[in-house]
């Protein structure tokens, strides 16, 4: 399998060979969701699937750099994608305002990233309890994949890293709301010394994304990686990378947030102009440690793609404001940005 470096190749391989696999994978976990004994578990789970499998369709196009781990790595994205949408769902749906209980959740991220750990009780704060295994399947499918990757022991450790920054942000922001602020800024503070000059808000968005684990366990398939890449490729997604993808994230998503008074880092920019000039900072950063791991082409195509895809969201493309500021966007992620724009509004349409 050759790695697409130009955008009509890469999109011709995403419809022919990463949607059809992805999907085929997705639909066993939607099976065995449907099966949950526990009512509240299933309902959480089958919403999470439901409304967040461009999750995993996304991810999946990284299977184009595995070559013949290609439906290995697919695998373990769905099943790690699935676990954070599932415990997402049931962070922000429960009434539990237990930072324990999202703490305890959250140890499934971390367990799925180490093979050979324990098993353990994810939902030990909260009664509802059987999900007939579907969580514990989930982690050890992840445990067994990695394990057969030649070089997954040069990128755990940073695997891991952005794992718990992810599982430590999910705890903070889903406390009760007078706390949410407070604990992420004193979060920030412990961390601050590790990341470029940025606040405590735009700390908080660069830890929400997972790619930066994916992009560590694609390469994890390689044979010949070193310690050496694997510090640049984790340094090419994070901070950079994932601070334009959860930036995107949070800016279509403004107006339902409002609606339903939900912490959205965006609101903390002192205006429109300054989100705008750090969202397209946060793009020539991120094209700038892109440039250095391997396949940089079509590491840029992905940041292209991400910020087409949700600036051809319907919440987006519907509201006359959002369409105006939106279009500043895309002339940050220049014709590329462009041209995976209108492929992703054909296919909204179709």
């Amino acid at each position: 399998m050759t790695v697409p470096t130009k955008p009509i190749p890469l999109l011709v391989k995403v419809y022919r060979e990463v949607l059809p696999t992805v999907h085929r994978h997705f639909d066993r976990w939607k099976n065995l969701a449907e099966v949950i004994p526990d009512p509240e578990l299933r309902s959480q789970a089958l919403d999470a699937i439901s409304k967040k499998k461009f999750h995993c369709e996304g991810g999946g196009v990284f299977g184009l750099l595995a070559k013949d781990r290609f439906d290995d790595l697919i695998q373990f994205i769905i099943a790690y994608q699935i676990i954070c949408d599932y415990l997402d769902n049931l962070c922000d749906q429960s009434p539990s305002l237990d930072p324990n209980d999202f703490r305890s959740l959250h140890q499934a991220l971390l367990d799925a990233l180490t093979p050979g750990a324990t098993l353990k009780n994810y939902y030990e704060y909260r009664k509802e309890q059987e999900d007939g295994g579907y969580l514990h399947t989930l982690v050890q499918t992840c445990q067994n994949i990695l394990s057969t990757f030649p070089s997954f022991d040069k990128v755990q450790a940073g695997m891991l890293e952005l794992s718990g920054y992810y599982g430590d942000l999910q705890v903070h922001k889903h406390v009760v709301k007078e706390e949410r602020i407070p604990r992420l800024e004193k979060w920030f503070e412990l961390h601050k010394h590790k990341v470029p000059e940025m606040t405590w808000f735009e700390f908080s968005a660069c830890t929400a994304s997972t790619l930066g684990v994916y992009v560590q366990a694609t390469y994890a398939t390689k044979s010949d990686l070193t310690e050496e890449t694997a510090t640049v490729i984790k340094e090419g997604y994070y901070p950079w990378l994932q601070g334009v993808h959860i930036l995107l994230d949070y800016f279509i998503d403004q107006e339902e947030d409002i609606a339903d008074d939900e912490l959205n880092f965006l609101f903390y920019y002192e205006s429109e102009e300054a989100m705008i000039e750090r969202f397209r900072f946060f793009v020539e950063k991120a094209e700038e440690y892109l440039a250095k791991l391997p396949d940089p082409e079509f590491h840029r195509m992905i940041i292209r793609g991400i910020i087409a895809i949700y600036i051809a969201d319907e919440k987006v493309q519907g509201d006359k404001e959002m369409r105006k500021k939106s279009k500043q966007m895309i002339k940050t992620g220049g014709f590329l940005t462009l041209l995976f724009f209108f492929n992703r509004w054909m296919f909204r349409r179709k």
